[in-house]
């Protein structure tokens, strides 16, 4: 699913000067697809992809694509496309608007406030692996389950919930350190805070624009304990507690969302440092405590909106 639009240019127009316009327009080529893409201040979810898709006796056809979960630049820079594509190739072009149509622009958004957003929003398809993964493998059958009465060995749904809950900590990890950068980078504390040493490996990959100084800064610590994450944001900033929103209570139960992530760690820690797995943890738990991230993650996201006073974004994962 996507934002499309056919852009039609006669062929008195080659396609080495559509492609040259293109290029002049800040995009770069990879095989025959070319790509506009800058994440220097978040702006971009997945770029903008263009490329030559059909062709007849009178006309090259152009596709300009984004993502339907674009970011307010993906839009804004699709539509600026294909305006000069339009302007300068005489063309005309059918989107999903319509016949000339061009997508509906939100305000531009950037920086630490589109950062916390697609630290979240850039997990939906990793999320859906995973599920999707998961849903391979039904529930143990008689004949599996006796694999744990008789020999004490985990059956499939135990072991995948245990190797598969790795993954889902990662995703956690992954989003808590996304956000965390997003943060740092746009920090009045920052120089404060990354006046560290680091080492020459990482001074390399800063020097070769392989990481940034912030991305280098956030791998020294960990986000694989929610205490220590808490204390990491604020390092940032004292008044933001982002234990808070995860701590109220949740679906009436007597375990809140943030013991329910810290279980999902230390299982995930005992399997990985010790071998040991939860026996009483199958794949149908799991199945429910990836649902209970992806609402915690909302609830996290949706309290720093609050904290600086964004606008929060809808988010699709």
């Amino acid at each position: 699913m996507g934002r499309d639009a056919y852009v039609h240019i006669s062929k008195k127009y080659s396609k080495k000067s559509v492609e040259e316009l293109l290029i002049l327009m800040g995009y770069k080529k990879y095989q025959q697809v070319f790509f506009m893409e800058d994440n220097r201040d978040y702006k971009y979810l997945s770029g903008i992809k263009v490329w030559l898709c059909e062709e007849n006796d009178k006309e090259y056809i152009w596709r300009v694509r984004t993502q339907m979960f674009a970011t307010s630049y993906d839009i804004f820079e699709q539509n600026n496309t294909i305006r000069n594509l339009k302007k300068y190739c005489c063309a005309w072009f059918v989107s999903d608007m319509g016949k000339n149509r061009y997508f509906d622009e939100i305000p531009l958004v950037k920086g630490a406030e589109s950062g916390c957003y697609l630290a979240l929003q850039k997990l939906d398809s990793n999320f859906k692996l995973l599920c999707h993964s998961l849903s391979k493998y039904p529930e143990d059958n008689k004949g599996e389950k006796s694999m744990l009465e008789i020999g004490g060995f985990p059956t499939p749904s135990i072991f995948n919930a245990n190797v598969y809950s790795s993954f889902l900590c990662s995703l956690i990890e992954e989003y808590f350190k996304s956000t965390f950068i997003a943060l740092l980078k746009y920090s009045d504390k920052k120089e404060k805070i990354l006046n560290v040493k680091f080492s020459p490996y990482d001074i390399k990959d800063i020097s070769e624009g392989i990481k940034i100084v912030e991305e280098v800064f956030a791998g020294t610590l960990s986000f694989q304990n929610l205490e220590k994450i808490v204390s990491n944001f604020r390092s940032l900033d004292s008044k933001l507690d982002i234990g808070k929103p995860i701590k109220e209570p949740y679906n009436k139960r007597k375990k809140n969302l943030y013991l329910q992530i810290n279980d999902i760690f230390e299982r995930r820690h005992g399997m990985i440092h010790r071998m040991d797995f939860d026996y009483d943890y199958n794949s149908a738990m799991l199945n429910n405590d990836i649902k209970d991230v992806k609402i915690a993650l909302k609830r996290i996201y949706s309290y720093i909106c609050q904290q600086y006073g964004w606008d929060e974004e809808k988010v699709f994962i």
